[in-house]
């Protein structure tokens, strides 16, 4: 290790103690990664990228400290929370350090329907702390029981709840972050409302975030609902009205083609082979009248199981948004994904899609909230909802890759493609408006370098990492 290194652990040793500085074995190893590997083109780009020191602070002051000594070294900082993204966001691109805020994980307050807490609160946590005074979250990645506040709100978006509440940047869910900036003497900045939204999803190359307040929703008592069908077109459209229903109250709305059923192997057993599936997660109160719907056109209802209060497996939610994907991919390691938005012609988009290249695409369908306001209630529309997707791709090799995605947008389906260590491309007026708060916040450009392309500062420009 060069000196410098040697001398900024010994500074972070005295700051957070010896236990929370990791210079080497798998723990570093681990806690340099994300789930990237779900993606061949990053697996080729960052299989080599590791941490030099990995620090984990457990208040305000240790990070404020930490994100000092780390300037002072001139060292990248890349923040990491659960590490349960797919982008690659947490993993250092030049090495230096990686700051785990698993420690740093406080929910301070949850009072008039808002929760205040620390970025490395698990949403799983405030998930249970939230239904216990009443409330719940608005929405929450399929990986809620692990994931950060902090990185779902640094690389999410949407997730269960959505079909409802919409994403995280919708309405009014955040009400305010407060970050760091990556300074000799780091200061404190609070952005609220629709300010707040510039630093959403910007893979932590804003400032740290410290504390953020979120809205949450009103708790509802929830089943687990689970509906089987040979025939995709009839089920498709079952779910699709169910789902626009704005008397229903969902939190869930998914469909799946066969065979992906099939990779769900915990619930397989409920599940009937050869035949498509929609899974429901819906208020108890309506649970016989969705049934009977269902049932009434022949659609099977083959699992049927309450929402524990406090929550506890199983969750059907964990086979759902990229879940999916990883239940895949234990099959079929050459599975990956794309994110992916439909029209109003889903269903022939959907159709020529899958007929363009079969075996090659399987259909994994999310539904939406694009208008929040208008999902339930006397202003309730079925144009508030929209269809998405996180279709199974059997990747062939990159040429393969491109062309299908390429099928995908000559049709009118708009395809974000995460197979990349970048920032989504995103309108030049939101990516002008990143540029100038990174400039703000970390005028070196120290924190997390290389992700953000717009910014050119890169003082780790062949540096080895």
């Amino acid at each position: 290790m060069p000196s410098s290194l040697a001398l900024l652990q010994a500074d972070l040793v005295s700051i957070v103690g010896e236990a929370n500085v990791i210079s080497s074995g798998d723990t570093l190893d681990t806690l340099s990664k994300d789930y990237y590997w779900y993606s061949p083109s990053l697996r080729a780009q960052l299989d080599e990228k590791r941490a030099d020191l990995v620090v984990r602070p457990a208040t305000t002051a240790q990070l404020r400290a930490v994100i000092a000594a780390c300037f002072t070294a001139n060292v990248a900082i890349t923040p990491r929370g659960a590490g349960t993204g797919n982008y690659g966001q947490c993993m250092p691109l030049h090495g230096g350090v990686v700051i785990d805020l698993s420690r740093y994980d406080r929910i301070h307050s949850v009072e008039g329907g808002v929760v205040r807490a620390d970025s490395g609160a698990r949403l799983g946590a405030i998930e249970t702390v939230a239904r216990a005074a009443g409330w719940e979250l608005r929405c929450y990645p399929s990986t809620w029981m692990k994931a950060t506040l902090g990185g779902f709100f640094g690389g999410g978006a949407g997730g269960i709840g959505g079909v409802r509440w919409g994403g995280i940047a919708a309405i009014d869910t955040v009400v305010s972050i407060t970050i760091l900036t990556i300074e000799a003497e780091p200061r404190t900045i609070r952005y609220e409302g629709h300010e707040a939204m510039i630093a959403l999803r910007t893979f932590g190359t804003t400032g740290i975030m410290t504390e953020i307040e979120m809205r949450l929703a009103p708790k509802l008592d929830y089943d687990q609902l689970a509906f089987s069908s040979t025939d995709w077109a009839q089920l498709l459209d079952w779910t699709d009205a169910a789902t626009r229903n704005g008397a229903w109250r969902k939190r869930v709305a998914s469909q799946f083609q066969w065979p992906i059923p099939s990779y769900f192997k915990p619930i397989k057993k409920h599940l009937r082979d050869n035949e498509h599936v929609s899974f429901l997660i819906i208020d108890r109160a309506q649970t016989a009248e969705v049934i009977a719907a269902a049932e009434a056109l022949g659609i099977a209802c083959v699992y049927n199981r309450p929402l524990a209060d406090p929550p506890k497996p199983p969750f059907l939610s964990d086979f759902t948004y990229n879940h999916t994907t990883l239940w895949a991919m234990k099959s079929e390691p050459a599975y990956t994904y794309v994110q992916a938005g439909f029209g109003a012609d889903f269903r022939n988009q959907i159709s020529r899609l899958t007929t363009e290249f079969p075996g090659e695409v399987l259909m994994h369908l999310e539904w939406g909230a694009i208008d929040p306001k208008r999902v339930v209630g006397p202003d309730s529309s079925p144009d508030a909802i929209g269809v998405g997707a996180i279709p199974l791709i059997l990747y062939k090799n990159e040429a393969r890759f491109i062309e299908i995605i390429a099928f995908a947008r000559s049709i009118g389906i708009s395809v974000s493609n995460t197979h990349n260590v970048h920032l989504p491309d995103s309108t030049p007026e939101i990516t002008a408006a990143r540029l100038a708060l990174k400039h703000q916040v970390d005028p070196r450009g120290l924190q997390n370098p290389g992700k953000m392309k717009a910014f050119t500062i890169n003082p780790f420009i062949g540096a080895a990492g």
